[in-house]
């Protein structure tokens, strides 16, 4: 399953997040999962670095559509930087993410576009699914989440310089059936209180799901 959305990031944002960024510490990351197929820059932890990691996981989390989809328990995301020349090759995100105990659970994966897509030549975000290729080079403020075993790569960037934030969910259900089942059932309640706001429709449906959430969580 794949979710694409929109304007997550205003303007202001994105603006203040690449103003960090200038001022970020970058350093090469080489390898990767698989052998060497990674060349990109990857920015230093920092206390300098936190607010933008903190305005990015605050605008994810205010949308109703991310939290359904998701229903995170844990965010990590790092921010990567590409220059001319650089790519990430075909690979999949470790199952397990960030290298102390216990970690994150990576149940789901994210890249948020940071760069305006006029601005680089290349750099396509690249997605092998169940249903074909997907290819994503999107507006700045734009996230695309996906499933992290997915066979993924960032194509070479052959001009200018492309930014991006990437990011694993840890959810209160690990299994993607579950998840689905839960969104569901969160579009259900919304179109209930729509069509019919006398009815207690949207009630029952909001009772099943956090039946399903009591059973299924992973809290």
């Amino acid at each position: 399953m794949l979710l694409k959305l929109e304007d997550v990031l205003d303007t202001t944002k994105l603006s203040e997040i690449c103003g960090v960024l200038d001022s970020a510490r970058f350093t090469e990351a080489r390898g990767g999962p698989g052998g060497d197929v990674r060349s990109n820059l990857t920015a230093e932890s920092s206390d300098s670095l936190k607010p933008a990691i903190q305005a990015v996981v605050k605008a994810l989390m205010e949308r109703q559509d991310f939290s359904a989809y998701t229903l995170p328990r844990q965010v990590m995301l790092q921010f990567n930087r590409y220059e001319t020349g650089m790519s990430f090759g075909d690979h999949c995100d470790a199952p397990v993410i960030g290298g102390q105990h216990p970690g994150l659970r990576a149940d789901l994966a994210f890249t948020v576009f940071l760069s305006d897509p006029a601005s680089y030549a290349g750099g396509e975000l690249v997605i092998e699914t169940p249903s074909g290729t997907a290819r994503f080079k999107e507006p700045a403020g734009s996230v695309v989440v996906y499933a992290p075993d997915l066979l993924h790569r960032v194509e070479p960037v052959t001009g200018g310089t492309r930014l991006a934030a990437i990011g694993w969910v840890q959810s209160l259900l690990r299994d993607e059936t579950e998840r689905r089942i839960a969104a569901e059932l969160t579009a259900l309640r919304g179109a209930a209180q729509e069509a019919a706001p006398d009815s207690d429709l949207a009630v029952r449906i909001e009772r099943v799901h956090s039946a399903l959430l009591r059973r299924w969580a992973d809290a």
